[in-house]
This record gives structure tokens, C-alpha cells and sequence, in this order.
């Protein structure tokens, strides 16, 4: 399985982070992947920068006959699509989709796989453990839950079940 990670904190032209997020899962759907799951969108503190609103994340469960490359730049123009800029790393954004894991591989070039943050970060783990509750880090091992037993998950507040 793949599983993408999604989040927003600003809004766009005509929505919220939160409707920005749906219609991204939605245009993903149609970019050669399909959408297995989809977690709860969680409320989440910003990481980064100060000044940043919270952020509306999710994570999401695909299949997709796309490489993790091919993968990568479909997700970069759903960002795009949805006027993504990077010009502050960590800085608030319209739109943000991570790849977590592709199948379980370990890639360092070009892309790196699993994501390398991804133990560190509640608000990830929070709604992959939704959707993936046997997911297991592919360098490491570990458990989702053993992973965000070390983490703090008290400012993550479910938003909406999708």
C-alpha cells in the first residue's frame, strides 16, 4: 500500500484549509491512483515558522501504478493546482502532500522513503494509525503506536470524518 500524507493551512481563493483538503482527495482520485481510505481530518499546531494558523491534515491509503518519482511529481501538481508556493521551508501553505511510504521500499535518491520524518510528527502518525493500525516504520520496525507513545498528541483534535 502507499500512504500520503495531506495537510493545508491557508485558505485559497474560494475555500477553507478543510475544503481544500477534500478537493484535493478528490483530484488525487483522479491523478492514476485510487483512494483506499481516508482518515479523520485532524486539527493540528503548525510546525515551523511562527504566526502560522493550525493546519487541517489527513492521510490517505493508495494504489497507484505510478513510480515513486511519477508519484511525487502527480502529487507536486495537485499542490500546484491548488496554489501551492514553496518559498519558506516549513511555512504555511495552501496545500501539502507527502509520500510516507511507498510499499514499504527504502529509497535515498531523488526521493527519500520512507518519509524522514515521519516518526516524528503526531499529526501524522495520529491519522495513518487510522487508517493503517498494523503500519510498522520499513527502516526501523516499530509500531505505530510504539512510535506516537513518544510523541505529543494532546493539540490533535479531529476535525471530520470523511
Amino acid at each position: 500500500m502507499i500512504y500520503l500524507g495531506i495537510g493545508s493551512n491557508l485558505s485559497g481563493a474560494f475555500a477553507t484549509s478543510q475544503q481544500l483538503v477534500e478537493q484535493a482527495i478528490a483530484l488525487l482520485a483522479t491523478r492514476r491512483m485510487r483512494v483506499c481510505a481516508v482518515s479523520p481530518l485532524y486539527l493540528t499546531p503548525p510546525v515551523g515558522p511562527k504566526g502560522q494558523g493550525a493546519y487541517v491534515n489527513a492521510c490517505l491509503a493508495v494504489t497507484s501504478n505510478l513510480s515513486p518519482t511519477g508519484l511525487l511529481s502527480a502529487c507536486h501538481a495537485v499542490e500546484a493546482e491548488f496554489g501551492r508556493l514553496r518559498r519558506i521551508k516549513w511555512g504555511a501553505r495552501t496545500l501539502d502532500i507527502d509520500i510516507l511510504d511507498y510499499h514499504g521500499q527504502i529509497l535515498d535518491h531523488r526521493i527519500t522513503l520512507p518519509h524522514p520524518r515521519i516518526s516524528h510528527r503526531s499529526f501524522v502518525l495520529v491519522p495513518l494509525s487510522d487508517i493503517a493500525p498494523a503500519w510498522r516504520h520499513p527502516v526501523t520496525g516499530a509500531a505505530i503506536e510504539q512510535l506516537k507513545s513518544g510523541l505529543p498528541i494532546g493539540d490533535i483534535k479531529a476535525v471530520k470524518r470523511l
